[in-house]
This record gives C-alpha cells, sequence and structure tokens, in this order.
C-alpha cells in the first residue's frame, strides 16, 4: 500500500502570502526564542522567523512568493517545510488559508497568517504549553526559565515605609477640547496585541471526568477545588502521559492543600513528570497494582452496567477474529502510559529507552493522530513482531500515518489490522514460492542444450586446425627469386677467390 504523505500535494511552484494581524514586538521574540523553541523545535523556529522576514513594514503584508522561495531561503526539502509549518499551525502560531478555486498560475492560492506568541505569563500557567516546556528542558532548566522572565522587586513597596507620589494626568497634561474618533472600520485595521490565552486546546474522550470527580471527593476533595485549571491539566496529564482516572486522583490527592482544599497546579504538574520519569520496571509493577485496585476502587451502581458493555464490545472484537489473549492485550495497552510501556519492553530486551525515542512517542501523543493505547500497539509491534532494536521517530510517523488513513483508531482495530497484513504478506509469499516451483519443473523438463565450446569437437576444430601455406604474392616472388640468384653468384665469387690464395700459398711453400 502506498501511502501518502502531506508534503506530497504541495506545489512548490505555487503562490503564498504572508500576513501579519498583530504586533510581534522584541519581548515576543525573546518568548519565541526561549520558551517556544524547545517545543517546536530548530527547523520550526527558522521558519517562523522567515515568514517574519519577509512581512513588509508599513502595511504587515508580504510580496507574493513561491513556495520554492521559502524553501531555498530556509535550505529545507519539501518534507521538512511541511512538517515545520504544520508545528508552527498545531501550537498556534499560524493559521494557514487556502483557496480552492484559481484560475491563474501566477494567482495566490495560500494565505499565511503570521501570530504573535503567547506572554510568558500565559505560557506558564497554561497548563499543555508549560507541561511540554518541563518535558522538554527538564524541571532545573524549567525553573531557570521562570526565574528569566519574573520581575524582580528589591524592596516591598506594599510596607507603609513607602508613599506613592507619581503625578496624575490631569497634574500635567491639559485635557483637549474636542474629541476625534475614528471610524469603526480604520479601528478594525489597527495593529494590536494577541488577544489570545491559550496556545492550543485538547480535548479527551477517554477521560471520563465525572469519575474522577467522584474519585477525588470519595477521598474529601470537594468539588470547588477542581477548578477549570485543574481539569485542563488533568486532560493534559491524560493526552501526554497516559495517565488514567485513578493515577490522577493519586496525583491529586498529593498535590492538594488539605488547610485549604485546594489542589496545587504547579505541584501537580511537578509530580506526574516525576512519576513518568520513574525507572520502567518498578513503575510497571506499581501500575499493575493499581489496575488491579481499579476493581474495587471504582464499584458504583452504574459499573455493572459499564462491564455489560464492555463484555458485549469484547465479543464483538471476538467475532471480528481476535482471540481472548489479544483483547487481554488490548485492555493492557490501555492501562500503560506509552513511555511507561516503551521502557518495559526495551528494558525485557536488554536494552533502555533513549531520549530520542522518548522524544519521538511524545510527539506523537502532541499532535493527536493516535490513541495512547494504539500507539502501544504500533510499539510492541516495532520492538516485538518487527524485532526492530530502536524505535525511530520516521518510521513511527510513516506507519502511525498509514493506520490514520485506514481508519485504525481502536487498539483493536489496529491489531486485526497487522494481522489482516501478515495473513495478506504470508499468501502473497506462498504465492511466490509456488511460482518458483512450477517454473523449476519447466526448467527440467526442457531439453539440455550444450553450449558449443563445450564440445570436444568443436574445441579442436576451433584451437587445432591444420597450418596451412602462407599465400605469396606473385611480385614478391620474383624479387625473392633474384635476391636468391644475386647471394648464390656472390658466394661463388668468393669461393673462388678463396681457391686462388690457397693456391698462391702452395706454390710459395714448394720453392
Amino acid at each position: 500500500m502506498i501511502m501518502a504523505y502531506p508534503w506530497q500535494n504541495l506545489d512548490p511552484k505555487g503562490f503564498v502570502q504572508i500576513t501579519q494581524p498583530h504586533w510581534i514586538s522584541d519581548i515576543d521574540q525573546q518568548v519565541l526564542l526561549h520558551l517556544y523553541q524547545p517545543i517546536i523545535g530548530g527547523t520550526a523556529y527558522a521558519f517562523y522567523q522567515t515568514l517574519y522576514a519577509n512581512i513588509q513594514l508599513g502595511d504587515f503584508v508580504s510580496r507574493p512568493l513561491r513556495h520554492f522561495d521559502l524553501m531555498e531561503q530556509m535550505v529545507v526539502g519539501k518534507e521538512q517545510y511541511v512538517k515545520a509549518r504544520r508545528r508552527l499551525e498545531a501550537i498556534g502560531l499560524l493559521q494557514v488559508y487556502e483557496k480552492s478555486d484559481h484560475h491563474s498560475q501566477d494567482e495566490v492560492t495560500t494565505i499565511f497568517q503570521l501570530q504573535a506568541p503567547l506572554d510568558s505569563k500565559h505560557i506558564f500557567s497554561d497548563p499543555i504549553m508549560s507541561s511540554l516546556l518541563m518535558d522538554r528542558l527538564g524541571q532545573d532548566r524549567y525553573q531557570f526559565m521562570l526565574d528569566k522572565f519574573s520581575a524582580k522587586k528589591p524592596v516591598e513597596l506594599t510596607s507603609t515605609d513607602w508613599t506613592e507620589v507619581t503625578a496624575t494626568f490631569q497634574d500635567v497634561y491639559r485635557l483637549p477640547s474636542q474629541y476625534y474618533p475614528i471610524s469603526d472600520e480604520i479601528e478594525a485595521r489597527l495593529m494590536q496585541k494577541n488577544p489570545a490565552t491559550k496556545a492550543t486546546t485538547l480535548t479527551s474522550s477517554s477521560l471520563d471526568m465525572n469519575t474522577l470527580k467522584e474519585l477525588l471527593q470519595s477521598s474529601f476533595i470537594s468539588e470547588k477545588a477542581i477548578t477549570d485549571e485543574v481539569k485542563e491539566m488533568f486532560i493534559t496529564l491524560h493526552q501526554l502521559y497516559g495517565f488514567d482516572e485513578v493515577d490522577l486522583k493519586e496525583l491529586a490527592l498529593s498535590a492538594t492543600d488539605l488547610r485549604t482544599n485546594q489542589i496545587d497546579v504547579r505541584k501537580l504538574q511537578r509530580l506526574a513528570l516525576n512519576q513518568s520519569s520513574q525507572q520502567a520496571g518498578q513503575e510497571g509493577e506499581e501500575h499493575v497494582e493499581r489496575t488491579k485496585a481499579r476493581l474495587t476502587d471504582r464499584i458504583t451502581v452504574s459499573e455493572t452496567a459499564k462491564r455489560q458493555q464492555v463484555d458485549q464490545a469484547d465479543q464483538v472484537w471476538l467475532e471480528k477474529g481476535l482471540t481472548q489473549e489479544e483483547l487481554s492485550f488490548s485492555k493492557l495497552a490501555r492501562n500503560y502510559p506509552p513511555i511507561a510501556f516503551a521502557k518495559s519492553i526495551k528494558e525485557q530486551k536488554g536494552g533502555y529507552l533513549t531520549k530520542s525515542e522518548g522524544k519521538a512517542i511524545t510527539e506523537l501523543i502532541e499532535l493527536g493522530v493516535i490513541q495512547p493505547a494504539t500507539l502501544n500497539v504500533m510499539v510492541q509491534f516495532c520492538l516485538v513482531e518487527l524485532e526492530q532494536p530502536r524505535l525511530t521517530r520516521s518510521y513511527l510517523e510513516s506507519v502511525a500515518d498509514d493506520w490514520r488513513q485506514n481508519k485504525v483508531i481502536e487498539p483493536e482495530e489496529a491489531m486485526i489490522y497487522l494481522k489482516q497484513r501478515k495473513q495478506k504478506s504470508a499468501e502473497n509469499y506462498e504465492k511466490r514460492q509456488k511460482n518458483r516451483i512450477a517454473k523449476g519443473r519447466y526448467q527440467t523438463q526442457k531439453a539440455s542444450v550444450k553450449p558449443k565450446w563445450l564440445d570436444p569437437d568443436s574445441r579442436q576444430d576451433k584451437y587445432q586446425k591444420p597450418v596451412s601455406a602462407p599465400k605469396v604474392n606473385k611480385q614478391d616472388a620474383s624479387k625473392e627469386a633474384t635476391t636468391k640468384q644475386e647471394n648464390k653468384a656472390s658466394l661463388s665469387a668468393q669461393e673462388a677467390e678463396i681457391q686462388q690464395l690457397l693456391q698462391s700459398l702452395n706454390t710459395k711453400e714448394g720453392e
């Protein structure tokens, strides 16, 4: 199956225009650098700055640009370009608008609306942003950033030793005699600060807030203590780390001041981070014990009906092809946070969960493209079924994209999908084997054809041919004959001279 990725639909030659509806100050740039960049990454941060640099002062709109121009300026490809853009969109720094009908190739088809970041106060008070930032930086660096963006008071001005002597407006300025109002149209065009107070909002359909309230109230925590901020933190911790209602109840009990009956959100956040960072073995054993304890913690009047619904759901999955063992695994996948689940498998294989693997798992959860329980099935498939030594972000993203395109949402659906693919792969392998066997039988029935060079007679004809007399030209033959006659005459003359010398020597000896 060929998977379609978001960047495959991007036309690099398409025109885009960048707009800026709100002020982006130097303080905003500091917030982007220190508080946003650890979350969105370096490429997305560079993309934001590239868009900001192309906006023209005065009208706060860029000239029409091609996507290719921005990619060249950043020195990235289509995949990195779209991924960086999506990271800005998901965290509230960029809004994208596309035009469906266009008649000219030179027409602007995409609008990038660059958003100002939240101020530091809203980031640190926002459950999602603060949790992500603490997860990226760690508690020490997170505390350093808190101090960096906090105002220092050298003295306590509210004490009785100090009196405010600031001049008022009426003391210095004369009130105008006439009021000059502006039209609503002009007022709407004026630049202003970003009114947003949240970067993004998480919704959780799997977290039962009513059950969580009942558990907290049974532990003597009043409903007034469960403020909107506390609810948002519960949802964030559930989505990021996989904590369920019982886990959150235990964390909330540890973070509650019993004197004031208030839940300390910051303490709740720190406790959750510490618990998610514990060793997988210890964490896994404790989580199994908590899972067993849930059977007694959640016994209410409506629990019997819930169990009947679960039994009916199990029956549906059994009819679709899952075994009872696979259903037990799906329930285990629902009860384990993805980080702890991956740590447990890696340690059972004799390894450990690396920082990049943990980051890849966390980023998938942040994107909201896959449920934590379904992600656990994916992790088990990669590390156990495929026997991969480590988890890579690119592979996890490709599998998540494939499952999303095939409407795989629940962990049970993921297991059925994997079984179908495995069965199809086995059928294809068996088919290939049959084709190979059939082809082999056909080849054995064919007549054996011996190459000519293997035949001894052919080799003898080729390499041991009788030597034939060389062909001689007639002119060359007459020249050769003349030369031979001349050589013969020369030899005869030399022999005659030698005989005369011998005769003369004999005559002298006789005298």
